[in-house]
């Protein structure tokens, strides 16, 4: 028998002034989720008044206020060993932000699938999609991934921007000096190239260099990733799913808000 995979849920938060919807959001995850280890990531001295007068009791993790001040280094906390090591006692963790929304638990459903990562699909277009052409499996507002493999992916991928080669020749010249101490990191498993890049979305990291670069990374297929979560495009996907909603969805506030709304009202949430 095999041992029952083990999920850990992360809210990342970094305000003290959150909408109503996103208490919404925040509500519906411990009312639907309780039976997982619930973990509020917070910024360290954050006031959490908001959120207490919602949900009285959870578990808040403090981290360096820097990881949330702007969306490049939120991104980077996500791709970094301190992040993964933080939930090292786990097999998978779901990424919860305050613009998803989760339908049902079936979590331990898709930890079985033992994929590495699925999020929401995304289309040709992204945000504006073209003719409901697939592109890939991206969207981590909303996303299920296998913590030691994240790891091992980071750890094992020298990453050189695209922007690399319209540096100035001088700056380029220190970039090939430095080339053997940042593979000596990535050998030792201290690899900081992504870091140390200059802006990074980790849901296209993943769902991009990641998967071109490790053949073995399981990616949900689109298939699956349309029952797990949607994102853009949701009365498509509904019928395509056929007209079942998903585990959860991300960005409801902002993409067909009134297709979302009598879904998430069914929950006893009131939006205006």
């Amino acid at each position: 028998m095999k041992d029952k995979k083990k999920c850990v849920v992360i809210l990342p938060i970094h305000s003290e002034h959150p909408t109503q919807e996103e208490l919404i959001s925040f509500k519906q995850c411990f009312d639907v989720l309780h039976n997982h280890d619930l973990k509020v990531l917070v910024p360290r001295g954050l006031k959490m008044d908001a959120y207490t007068a919602i949900v009285s009791n959870f578990e808040k993790i403090e981290i360096d206020p820097k990881w949330q001040r702007s969306l490049k280094m939120y991104n980077k906390l996500k791709l970094s060993n301190f992040f993964y090591d933080l939930f090292s006692s786990y097999d998978y963790l779901l990424t919860y932000e305050l613009d998803a929304f989760v339908f049902q638990d079936d979590l331990s459903y898709w930890m079985d699938k033992e994929y590495d990562y699925i999020g929401a699909p995304w289309f040709v277009g992204y945000e504006n999609p073209i003719d409901n052409q697939f592109l890939a499996v991206g969207n981590s507002g909303f996303s299920l991934r296998n913590i030691k493999s994240m790891k091992k992916a980071i750890n094992s991928i020298y990453f050189k921007e695209y922007d690399y080669y319209k540096v100035k020749r001088k700056e380029r010249f220190l970039s090939y000096v430095l080339l053997p101490l940042n593979y000596f990191l990535l050998f030792i498993g201290k690899n900081q190239t992504i870091q140390n890049a200059m802006h990074l979305n980790e849901d296209w990291f993943i769902s991009t260099i990641i998967k071109d670069h490790i053949p073995s990374f399981k990616i949900a297929t689109i298939d699956d990733a349309v029952k797990f979560s949607f994102e853009v495009n949701a009365k498509f996907l509904y019928e395509k799913n056929n007209f079942t909603l998903p585990t959860g969805c991300h960005a409801w506030q902002k993409y067909e808000f009134d297709f979302w709304k009598p879904h998430i009202e069914s929950f006893g949430h009131l939006l205006k």
